[in-house]
């Protein structure tokens, strides 16, 4: 099946990720979040729009430590379904990070390129004490930049995926399940 805005059918996807498999590993990856910092008094969490924003929202329902939630907006797809290979910071507005511990949130992690900039960004401005990235999605085969995932939720393979905040030109986002385009 080919993509089109104009031909959103979200039955014509195959189920990857049901939404009974993401709420279970969310809550397990939560758990994993809360025992990496047994002493931490505040986490500044840092969500990359547009896509984390599902998983963000339900992660966070299960974090027990203070959370400070803040956004940033980057992208390197457009409407393609293949990385442009440049990253655009749309908007990089934070306060100040210094000594704080700060998880990056993302919903899938693929060339590497988004977030090995953010994260060059974040340790070229900002002191932080702890740095740590959490993404639902690990697309291995695709990476291209090396970047330290600290948790993961599934490793995918290179399909196309949608649903849960992953996008096609825009569209698909808000269906509960990932899937995947063949």
């Amino acid at each position: 099946m080919t993509l089109h805005s104009s031909t959103y059918k979200p039955e014509q996807l195959d189920v990857h990720f049901s939404e009974a498999q993401l709420q279970a590993r969310i809550q397990e990856m939560a758990a994993e979040i809360n025992a990496a910092y047994p002493n931490c008094e505040k986490l500044i969490i840092i969500a990359v729009l547009k896509g984390s924003f599902m998983f963000l929202a339900d992660l966070v329902r299960h974090i027990k430590i203070p959370c400070q939630i803040e956004f940033v907006r980057l992208a390197s797809y457009g409407d393609g379904q293949t990385s442009s290979g440049t990253v655009q910071a749309v908007d990089l507005s934070l306060p100040s990070l210094t000594n704080e511990d700060v998880l990056i949130v993302e919903d899938i992690i693929d060339t590497g390129l988004t977030l090995n900039f953010f994260m060059d960004y974040l340790t070229s401005l900002h002191h932080t004490r702890s740095l740590k990235l959490a993404v639902l999605l690990d697309k291995k085969e695709a990476r291209q930049k090396d970047v330290r995932v600290d948790f993961s939720g599934f490793p995918v393979g290179n399909q196309f995926l949608v649903g849960y905040g992953l996008d096609f030109a825009g569209y698909y986002r808000n269906l509960p399940f990932i899937g995947v385009v063949q």
